[in-house]
């Protein structure tokens, strides 16, 4: 019998995943570990991408600490819209996409505040 409907049976754990980033100057997010990703910083973050695949979406919360902390994403990652506020208790949603996985990525990404 064919399959029908999606279930959560048949999605990969990732996508049933969320991750709590340990805080520190460069982090490494493994596209393959989780869907969501939580982040408190205590100083300026360098992120870098492994094992990202082409349409493959990641999302980063990232909760302002004070400070004026600033995030360095991959130069292959191009910014389409937002600004990190790293204000006390801010939560910045950033979402990116993977959209060329071959020996040059390419990845772009928003972040954005609720209102």
């Amino acid at each position: 019998m064919a399959l029908t409907k999606i279930t959560s049976g048949v999605i990969s754990q990732e996508f049933q995943a969320g991750q709590t980033l340990t805080a520190s100057g460069t982090i490494d997010i493994d596209w393959n570990s989780a869907q969501v990703f939580n982040l408190t910083p205590n100083q300026n973050t360098t992120f870098t991408f492994s094992d990202y695949k082409i349409g493959m979406v990641k999302i980063i919360v990232i909760i302002g600490t004070g400070g004026s902390k600033t995030l360095n994403f991959p130069t292959t990652a191009d910014i389409l819209g937002g600004e990190y506020d790293d204000a006390t208790g801010v939560k910045n949603f950033v979402q990116i996409v993977c959209t060329d996985d071959s020996s040059t990525p390419q990845f772009f990404y928003t972040i954005s505040q609720p209102s």
